[in-house]
């Protein structure tokens, strides 16, 4: 029969499993760039179970790994304008970092899953699909206002015209022109009725 464990139960041994693996990983550092870089790649998958960037001791495997890989690619062993990235100062400091880890998963175990950020993340989708379709609403709004305005401006065949030059396929630039050209077509005097229907609208003003 299979024995059910308890969620503290079951953190108490990882944490046990993460302490071992922590102790191997330090007992097999070298002051070698291959060597090193394969430790401290072993030491970041390992922390990555439980820490994120945010805290101090992934933080801190990734500034490691950073500093080594850069050595590697660039096939040197000492990078100057760089603090502590030198094959030297990343052994020492990968042999010390896993034994400052350990020692806090001794006293605090490994952290628990943050929730708070999934929730956050949560609340901004929420409020990011919110304002979308805030927008569209108004949008929408906004077309059918001119296009009520339109339709008490022009005359019905004039509105079928203006359709067409609109469903055309042409540059848009193009299209611009010929619609322009098109209300100046039916005289100055109905180009000027469809401006004043527009701005003596009350509504017009809450869309500007």
């Amino acid at each position: 029969m299979a024995v059910i464990k308890s969620p503290t139960q079951i953190r108490e041994e990882q944490a046990r499993g993460l302490i071992s693996l922590l102790e191997t990983i330090k007992g097999e550092v070298k002051e070698d760039k291959e060597s090193l870089r394969s430790c401290i790649l072993s030491l970041n998958s390992a922390l990555e179970r439980y820490y994120t960037l945010h805290d101090t001791p992934l933080a801190t495997a990734d500034r490691l790994k950073r500093n080594i890989l850069v050595l590697c690619r660039k096939n040197c062993n000492e990078i100057k304008s760089e603090l502590r990235c030198n094959v030297k100062n990343i052994t020492d400091d990968t042999k010390d970092f896993p034994i400052s880890v350990i020692e806090e998963v001794k006293a605090l175990g490994i952290p628990t899953p943050k929730q708070k950020s999934t929730q956050d993340n949560s609340v901004n989708i929420n409020t990011t699909v919110t304002q979308s379709q805030n927008q569209n609403q108004k949008q929408s709004q906004e077309v059918n206002l001119f296009v009520d305005l339109l339709k008490n401006s022009l005359a019905p065949y004039q509105l079928e015209e203006l359709k067409e030059v609109a469903k055309a396929d042409m540059p848009a630039s193009e299209k611009r022109q010929n619609l322009m050209d098109k209300i100046l077509s039916f005289g100055s005097n109905v180009g000027a009725s469809v401006l004043a229907n527009i701005l003596t609208n009350p509504a017009v003003y809450s869309c500007l």
